[in-house]
């Protein structure tokens, strides 16, 4: 099978280009270090030439409204269209825990995700959509910003730090989606990812602590609604000082899923995160 990865080159496609490779596929790589922009529709149909199937994984956290636009919505209708002129059937799309229609207006994030993962489930196309919560591994991810907090004297923590978060291993994120891609079943159906943890947030940067050899810090609980304000020019600043009022909003809003699916119909028994940052 011959397999078109758009984003190949992010933290979540390496991993999926190595894992697609291991199990015997061969991988085109589309991503903006090769000249592929989704946002292109001509760059888009020349990528699907001559592949069976496509992994999209392009999306962005953080940018103008046009870039959201241009890349959440934009970029998964291009590759719907370019997939359906060229009669490639076959796509697995990387969509993210909380992408809901109730979420939608609440973030930009949110809204542009939705109506992307909207685009594919609407096509004639036999897609399969993966829902991860956060994405981390030893060498980056999302943890990583989380990090930088347990090096300071006393941890910054927004609101309570009572919400929730399961996060996924990217190891166990690339095997999705190349189960997904073995198995016929898997076509019409959305697939949440987590970790085998559910982590209220203080207690998460209590557990990276440990797995990086570190003590557990003090933490500074400071309430949402002034962090919200602080915001406003903390957006500014380089990470990991940046904040975002939609950043914000996302992490006390949580993640958590059912892992059924993801063991029974995609066989993957997730890693906890002691045991992914050994590996």
């Amino acid at each position: 099978m011959r397999v078109l990865v758009t984003g190949a080159s992010g933290y979540v496609g390496r991993e999926v280009c190595r894992r697609l490779e291991a199990d015997g596929r061969e991988v085109v790589r589309f991503s903006r270090s090769s000249g592929g922009d989704v946002s292109d529709p001509g760059s888009v149909r020349a990528a699907v030439e001559r592949v069976d199937a496509i992994v999209h994984l392009v999306a962005i956290l953080d940018g103008s409204d046009a870039q959201f636009e241009a890349v959440n919505v934009q970029g998964p209708r291009n590759v719907v269209a370019a997939a359906t002129a060229s009669g490639v059937r076959r796509i697995v799309h990387m969509s993210a825990l909380g992408v809901t229609e109730a979420h939608a207006p609440l973030t930009r994030y949110w809204r542009t995700k939705w109506a992307g993962k909207q685009a594919v489930m609407e096509s004639d196309l036999n897609w399969t959509v993966i829902e991860p919560s956060f994405v981390f591994g030893a060498g980056g991810g999302a943890l990583k910003a989380f990090e930088s907090l347990i090096r300071l004297p006393v941890a910054p923590v927004i609101g309570n730090g009572r919400y929730s978060h399961q996060p996924v291993w990217v190891g166990d994120v690339a095997a999705a989606f190349s189960a997904a891609l073995d198995r016929h079943e898997t076509i019409g159906k959305r697939y949440e990812l987590g970790g085998p943890q559910v982590f209220e947030f203080n207690d998460l940067l209590d557990e990276l602590a440990r797995v990086t050899g570190r003590s557990p810090k003090p933490k500074l609980h400071a309430p949402i609604g002034l962090m919200k304000l602080q915001a406003g020019v903390l957006q500014y600043f380089p990470p990991p000082l940046r904040v975002t009022r939609e950043q914000i909003v996302m992490l006390v809003e949580g993640t958590e899923c059912d892992l059924a699916p993801m063991r029974g119909e995609l066989g993957i028994d997730p890693a906890s995160i002691a045991e992914a940052y050994t590996r």
